[in-house]
């Protein structure tokens, strides 16, 4: 009888160490996939580390949720954020230079007065943010979502924001001189009194938008979508608008000098005292534009479209009208061109 329970323990001692040995490979395997859920972040020890000390260098922390939280002056400078969330949080001050934020979840996040330098925000959400005053030296915005975003006064300047969205975005006054723009999308944004010299907005779209006294000198805005968008009191000398689209545009009081708006679209838009010295217009098309006022030195018209152009009381020297057509367009003198 004692050999049969002995036997008997053996057997039940070798069925315990069987399940015990499953249960832990099912908590390892439960953990590894636990780990790798998506928005888990792959360093639990340095998010613990960051609630401790407001700060975790060099932390890799991709995909980990840091919503909603007071973050203000946090140290993340080298941190792997790839994919993390910090939707709500505050981070005024923040330092994360060097950190990899690419696809990164900032909606309506603080990050007034932050160092961001040299961070890759590519294709990370950023509407709504607040990003007045902070330092955006050698970021990368690619692809980004900056929809109604504040970037007023901010830096901007030789930035790479390609392909952006900047739609209502708040960017009054701030230097975007040399930034890379290309493709971007500026429909109803904010940009009076924006730096935009030597900046490339080519085939961007910024309808609707408000470019009061905005420095756009030898700005490339070819093909870009510019209609209905105001302009009043720009400088744009030597700027480069091939084939925009100006339509129904209100740029009263603009320097073009020696710009070029070669194939332009300008039908309607309002050009009263306006400046176009060394201008070049061939092929543009200003059909029932306004150019009250305007003055006209050494303008290139070949075939320009001035069909009902309004020309009253502009100043006129070394310019050929007959290269273009000025068919039903009223004149310097008050007199309405005939058709031929």
């Amino acid at each position: 009888m004692a050999n049969q329970r002995i036997i008997k323990n053996n057997k039940l001692s070798l069925r315990a160490q069987q399940i015990y040995r499953w249960m832990g490979f099912g908590i390892v395997m439960l953990a590894a996939v636990c780990l790798a859920l998506p928005g888990r972040s792959q360093d639990s020890a340095g998010v613990m580390r960051l609630m401790q000390t407001n700060q975790c260098q060099a932390c890799i922390l991709t995909g980990a949720n840091l919503s909603n939280m007071d973050l203000t002056g946090v140290d993340l400078s080298g941190s792997n954020l790839t994919n993390a969330t910090f939707r709500g949080s505050d981070l005024r001050g923040a330092n994360l230079t060097g950190a990899n934020l690419t696809g990164a979840d900032l909606q309506s996040v603080n990050l007034r007065g932050a160092n961001l330098t040299g961070v890759n925000l590519t294709g990370a959400n950023l509407s709504r943010s607040q990003l007045v005053g902070a330092i955006l030296f050698l970021i990368n915005l690619a692809n980004a979502d900056l929809t109604e975003a504040n970037l007023s006064g901010t830096d901007l300047s030789r930035i790479y924001i390609e392909q952006a969205n900047l739609n209502g975005a708040q960017l009054q006054g701030s230097n975007l001189t040399g930034a890379e723009l290309f493709g971007v999308t500026l429909n109803n944004a904010n940009l009076s009194g924006a730096i935009l010299n030597s900046a490339n907005l080519s085939g961007a779209s910024v309808r609707q938008a408000f470019l009061q006294g905005a420095q756009m000198q030898g700005a490339s805005l070819r093909n870009t979508n510019l209609s209905t968008s105001n302009f009043r009191g720009a400088f744009l000398a030597q700027a480069d608008l091939s084939g925009a689209d100006l339509l129904d545009a209100d740029m009263q009081g603009v320097i073009l000098n020696e710009a070029i708006l070669i194939n332009t679209q300008m039908r309607n838009v309002q050009l009263q005292g306006a400046s176009l010295e060394g201008t070049i217009l061939s092929g543009a098309d200003l059909e029932g534009a306004i150019l009250t006022g305007a003055t006209f030195r050494n303008v290139e018209l070949t075939g320009t479209n001035l069909r009902g152009a309004d020309l009253t009381r502009i100043e006129i020297e070394n310019v050929d009208f007959t290269q273009g057509t000025i068919c039903d367009a009223i004149l310097p003198d008050g007199r309405t061109a005939k058709c031929r």
